[in-house]
């Protein structure tokens, strides 16, 4: 018995002995047997995982895989993947594989979804596009996604913070923009009613990307209003393809950067996915100083996000997918009024959406909450409660082998809600509702050759007219890598709520004239500046000025209660009754300045004299008490004349901000833009090495919608007329007897140098010195203001937005890419705008594109096969002329080099990938500015440990 219990021991150890686990191994070789290094060799099935990398020999080898069923994907850089999906390892056996790969042309299987709304070979697509990949996104630590389209050559990057950005394409960049359409899995993702793309606001992690797809030029045909600089699509992994954890740690940042993201995704059952992610960033920005700002800025820069998705796949034809994403930021934000300060400022969405075969619907809505964030410059709160929400219907079909439609709809009703403080007077009537129709025709004329047709209709209940976009395209493939296209597109975006609905002060008592003359006139007549939309009354609203007899334009002033007038009350220009008004104030007010002058120079004159300093002093006092019997009163024949404020002299501090106008020009209704646009385009491989993207452009952009700006002139005292009334009444006044000693004393002025303020010429007498003074300081008061019947404040200076006519750019896109073997990629690329700035405009302003004309792009990335790589990245962009809202003046050229060092260690059973990114952006700190009003940008250097298991 005991024998027989000894051999059933054995031969059990045996059979567990011989379902042990197994080891397996091989080689990667290409088509002709030679080795292929750093192919990546992955296993997966039954819940086990593990990989690993092939060395100088093509060898590879998996260790300790539990008994059964995988399977085998082999990919690298230049071939087709490999995959087995019948990898059978049996008990305690090494199983010993062959593997070949087959050469792959670059980019001939690669997709895109953004061209056309459909998936695509990018080859095939009817416009230009740019795909950035999951690997070189996970590779590259950034503090807001659009830094993946960086290095695109198109792409206009403005740095304006430490994860904030101004982001165009091919220019017509702005403060606080949203020119450039951006998505997330098909949503809007920009801040509601705004219309601001918060880059740092999306709440997407770098391990959710899929890939990242930029389409360049307008793409109203398809995707409504709003896309006619191009299209950013951000497409993330559905947690049915892809499951796992991910951990990144972002830290010994310069800017005491430190950040954490975290992403896990698993399945219930094979049908049923569930995504979670978020992320934390914390930073302390780069300072700047605004003189105009009254309140203290926070540079400690904070942000917290999160994600939920749930995907459920009962078919191959079938997907829903509901999500809902949540972010808190808060920062320093630019915008056309000054910066802000957000603070706890909140925003998130909720999206659902069905893909059934050729069917695709979703709805989302996207909601804000500003928190406690406020202006900088005049310090009021910036309350935003604002939603977008969006019905979106698109159905596809083949109709035979050659020909396929696609059509749908769009509803997007904003609600913003902003309690009065972005709005104002407008609040309760701002509620905007856009409805769109489009229909596309995609026919294959020969298997070389293929039309694409398409239009769109969109409704705007707040425009009178309806908008239609059509859309063509001849897209030529002489081989498989191969692509030339001609291109029309008519694009065109609708004015925002800010264009028909802001108003707010952007400061208060801008020229100080409140606070110099309340103590002497018990009110303070201040001048604030304010912006205000062009809604006001309707589709037949815009800004109109009141106008004398003779055509000039009225104005209205603070300074009216000492003419016993309101200041809603019109003035005619020149009229004799105010400019005597206006005369007392600025008399009182050089007085006022002349004064003390001229007791500290006859004081000296006196003690010169050998008088002691207190009775020089008091006679000094006494004198100067008399110096107004020398300055009239009242004068006759006084003109008035127009000066608008320059924004461009007030950011440089320029001491006399104002230029002379001639007249106020009526502001319309803001209209939608409307852009034309030809475009000629190539894409191809050549040698299965060089890829090669060229487009050239011509777009002519009608009713551009210009940044905010000053439309309201001041009325001041034309001090031609001023001087011919004042010096001879000054004479009269010096030559009467009774003023023979103050007279006296005023005659030392004749002598005096003071640079800037008085300097004497001489002649004998002090007459023209005196009227020099008064003229100088009286003429240099603004008294009124050339006001709108609209406006809200009768008063202030307005800045509002202006539609102009017609302006023509064209431009020239370039890209390359040189595989030059496994390990070693050299990229680069050009942008150039022929005209990046139009002077007089319609003969009102000069509009300026916001970006450089020339932008350079150079950089390479190797990779070895034990995991290190390394990137180098060189951008140059040219100077450039700036007109963004108060931000107005010259950005200078600069060049800065980006590196990215990377190694991935090698793979476990546990680990996937664990891998260290040092990435140092300007690494050679080249301090430079990439925005008029945005701080001096240097060195951000930042460590990160990421791994995935």
């Amino acid at each position: 018995m005991v024998r027989l219990w000894a051999v059933l021991c054995v031969m059990w150890a045996a059979s567990a002995l011989g379902q042990g686990n197994s080891d397996l191994s091989g080689m990667v070789t290409d088509a002709d047997g030679e080795a292929i290094v750093g192919a990546n060799v992955a296993l997966e099935g039954g819940g086990f995982k593990t990989g690993a990398i092939s060395d100088e020999e093509g060898r590879f080898s998996l260790d300790d895989v539990p008994v059964g069923r995988y399977v085998l994907r082999v990919t690298h850089i230049g071939y087709e993947e490999l995959v087995r999906a019948d990898v059978n390892v049996g008990s305690g056996a090494r199983l010993t594989l062959d593997l070949v790969l087959r050469d792959e042309v670059i980019l001939l299987g690669q997709s895109v979804v953004s061209a056309s709304r459909r998936q695509e070979k990018i080859l095939d697509a009817p416009a230009s596009v740019s795909v950035i990949e999951a690997d070189d996104i996970r590779a590259q630590p950034v503090s807001s996604v659009a830094e993946h389209i960086r290095d695109l050559p198109a792409v206009d990057f403005a740095q304006t913070g430490l994860a904030q950005a101004n982001v165009v394409a091919r220019g017509f960049n702005n403060i606080f923009s949203g020119a450039l359409l951006t998505l997330t899995d098909n949503r809007i993702a920009r801040v509601p009613s705004l219309r601001l793309n918060a880059y740092n606001f999306i709440p997407v992690t770098n391990d959710d990307i899929e890939r990242i797809e930029l389409v360049l030029g307008p793409g109203s045909a398809l995707y409504g209003p709003n896309s006619a600089n191009g299209v950013m699509h951000i497409i993330t992994r559905s947690p049915l393809d892809q499951q796992g954890t991910n951990v990144n740690l972002g830290f010994l940042g310069e800017r005491n950067v430190r950040s954490i993201s975290a992403r896990h995704a698993g399945k219930i059952g094979e049908k049923l996915g569930y995504k979670l992610s978020m992320q934390t960033f914390l930073g302390k920005d780069w300072e700047y100083v605004d003189p105009e700002e009254i309140r203290e800025r926070d540079y400690d820069l904070s942000r917290m996000s999160s994600e939920f998705r749930l995907d459920y796949r009962p078919s191959d034809d079938l997907t829903a997918v509901v999500s809902s994403g949540y972010n808190s930021a808060s920062n320093i934000e630019m915008t056309g009024l000054g910066a802000g300060q957000a603070d706890g400022w909140v925003s998130g969405y909720y999206q659902a959406r069905v893909l059934y075969k050729g069917l695709f619907f979703q709805t989302f809505q996207n909601w804000t909450d500003a928190g406690d964030t406020f202006l900088l410059r005049s310090g009021d709160p910036i309350r935003d409660k604002s939603s977008l929400t969006v019905y979106q219907l698109q159905h596809s079909f083949d109709l035979g082998a050659r020909q396929r439609f696609t059509y749908g709809t769009d509803v997007l009703r904003t609600r913003p809600d902003t309690e009065g403080t972005i709005n104002g007077a407008n609040e309760n009537d701002d509620d905007t509702n856009e409805f769109g129709l489009y229909l596309q025709s995609e026919t294959s004329l020969t298997d070389q050759l293929e039309l694409v047709l398409a239009a769109r209709y969109d409704d705007h209940n707040r425009i009178p007219d309806a908008a239609v976009s059509p859309r063509a395209a001849l897209v030529f493939k002489p081989t498989d890598a191969q692509t030339l296209r001609l291109t029309y597109n008519r694009a065109f975006s609708t004015p925002g709520s800010n264009n028909m609905y802001l108003d707010l002060v952007s400061s208060r008592d801008a020229f100080g004239t409140g606070a110099l003359f309340q103590p002497a006139f018990g009110f303070a007549p201040s001048f604030d500046v304010r912006a205000q939309g062009t809604y006001r009354g309707g589709f037949d609203g815009g800004m109109s000025f009141m106008r004398s007899a003779n055509g000039r334009p009225q104005f209205r002033s603070p300074f009216a209660p000492l003419a016993g007038a309101s200041p809603e009350q019109y003035w005619n220009m020149d009229d004799p009754i105010f400019t005597n008004v206006m005369w007392g104030v600025g008399r009182g007010a050089t007085l006022a300045q002349v004064t003390p002058v001229f007791t500290q120079l006859v004081t000296g004159q006196l003690q010169a004299a050998g008088m002691d300093a207190a009775t020089a002093q008091a006679t000094a006092g006494a004198l100067a008490a008399s110096l107004p019997s020398l300055i009239p009163q009242q004068l006759a024949g006084l003109d008035n004349m127009l000066m608008s404020l320059n924004l461009e002299k007030v950011a440089a501090g320029d001491a006399a901000p104002f230029d002379p106008v001639a007249d106020a020009y009526d502001v319309p209704f803001t209209r939608s833009t409307t852009t034309n646009t030809f475009e000629l385009g190539y894409k191809g491989v050549l040698g299965n090495k060089l890829v090669i993207a060229a487009d050239a452009y011509r777009t002519t952009t009608e009713n551009f919608v210009g940044p905010l700006a000053v439309e309201t002139p001041n009325v001041f005292l034309e001090p031609t007329s001023l001087a011919a009334a004042l010096g001879p009444g000054i004479a009269a006044a010096m030559a009467d007897p009774a003023n023979a000693q103050v007279a006296g004393a005023v005659a030392a002025l004749d002598a005096v140098q003071l640079p800037g303020v008085l300097e004497g010429n001489g002649n004998g007498t002090a007459v023209d010195e005196v009227t020099a003074l008064f003229v100088r300081g009286a003429a240099s008061i603004p008294y009124g203001t050339v006001s709108p019947e609209q406006a809200y404040d009768p008063t202030a200076l307005i800045l509002t937005y202006r539609n102009f006519g017609k302006v023509t750019t064209s431009g020239l896109d370039l890209n390359m890419a040189y595989y030059a073997s496994d390990a070693l990629m050299v990229s680069g690329g050009l942008a150039y705008i022929q005209n990046n700035f139009f002077e007089d405009v319609d003969g009102i302003a000069d509009i300026a594109l916001n970006a450089p004309k020339l932008k350079l792009k150079w950089g390479m990335k190797y990779t070895t096969h034990s995991g290190l790589s390394l990137g180098l990245q060189h951008r140059y962009s040219d100077s450039f002329r700036q007109s963004s809202g108060v931000y107005v003046g010259k950005v200078g050229e600069y060049m800065v080099s980006d590196l990215s060092v990377s190694y991935q260690f090698p793979t476990s059973n546990k680990y996937e990938d664990v891998r260290l990114t040092l990435d140092i952006a300007n690494a050679l700190d080249n301090e430079h500015i990439e925005f008029v009003g945005a701080p001096m940008i240097g060195r951000l250097t930042v460590l990160q440990l990421s791994t995935a298991f």
